[in-house]
């Protein structure tokens, strides 16, 4: 009994000198700071034979939002490491829901920031052909702007063609305001949202004219993002010729008349949005 307890005491002792000696030849982590693993925004030294790592900071990639990261302002588009990525939906109100917006989300702008808004390559061009007619003369108009719209940023354009005349019609055809009147989901009657004065004119048949027209008056949409419908009109004037009599040899004698008169577009479709 006694000679079993003496051998197993022997064993461990064996056991325990091995581990010393296998330590003790054990191979170095290092020998010099070169001989460790580099980690992104820590700094590597060989301490004692073993690699040592210190963070740093001012570093993309160290899980700390530092006010500068990698030399520049540290935000979600500079550092998505350590910030978290510049993406997900903007949220609209549907009564009591909340719902993701159709086309407003969060993105990185030119200047490296995350802003809330829609982006250009994610715009649709709208074109609507519009056809003015008067006893004097005809003229088409090509009502251009996006969708999604963003009312700060963005403009309607009109591009006016004089495509024909009357022989009593005394050009030019002159173009005097343009205004653009909002009716949305949520209000209750038609706003006057783009008010502009004109002093432009169409002085013959072919002749074309475009006219931009941003937001000059201040509309906030109820949400990020709605859907709602426009009316565009056109002040213009011209003069007629109008026949007073005749000489006893026939020839006309006409007098000049003013007219001055509004061509109203019927209501198209838009889609706002306020960008940040």
């Amino acid at each position: 009994m006694i000679k079993a307890k003496t051998n197993r005491a022997l064993l461990f002792l064996l056991f325990v000198v091995a581990l010393i000696a296998l330590s003790g030849c054990a191979k170095p982590e290092c020998r010099t700071s070169a001989d460790c693993s580099p980690k992104t925004c820590f700094v590597s030294k060989c301490e004692s034979k073993k690699c040592a790592y210190t963070i740093q900071r001012n570093c993309c990639g160290n899980r700390i939002k530092d006010a500068i990261e990698n030399g520049k302002l540290g935000n979600q588009c500079t550092c998505p490491d350590d910030y978290g990525r510049c993406e997900g939906k903007g949220k609209i109100k549907i009564g009591s829901r909340t719902e993701d917006a159709v086309y407003i989300h969060y993105y990185c702008n030119a200047d490296s920031k995350c802003v809330l808004g829609a982006e250009k390559k994610n715009t649709i061009p709208q074109n609507f052909l519009d056809t003015i007619q008067t006893g004097y003369f005809k003229a088409s108009s090509i009502a251009k702007y996006s969708k999604p719209f963003d009312i700060k940023k963005d403009s309607f354009e009109f591009a006016i063609t004089l495509d024909d005349t009357n022989k009593d019609l005394l050009l030019p055809v002159r173009l005097t305001k343009a205004k653009i009147l909002y009716n949305s989901e949520y209000s209750r009657a038609e706003l006057l949202i783009a008010e502009q004065d004109l002093d432009i004119t169409l002085n013959g048949i072919g002749d074309k004219l475009v006219i931009n027209t941003p937001l000059t008056l201040s509309y906030r949409p109820e949400q990020i993002e709605e859907t709602g419908s426009i009316r565009y009109s056109i002040d213009y004037s011209y003069n007629k010729r109008i026949l007073a009599s005749k000489t006893a040899n026939g020839t006309s004698i006409y007098y000049k008349e003013p007219v001055r008169a509004t061509f109203t577009a019927p209501s198209k479709p838009i889609f706002l949005f306020r960008s940040e």
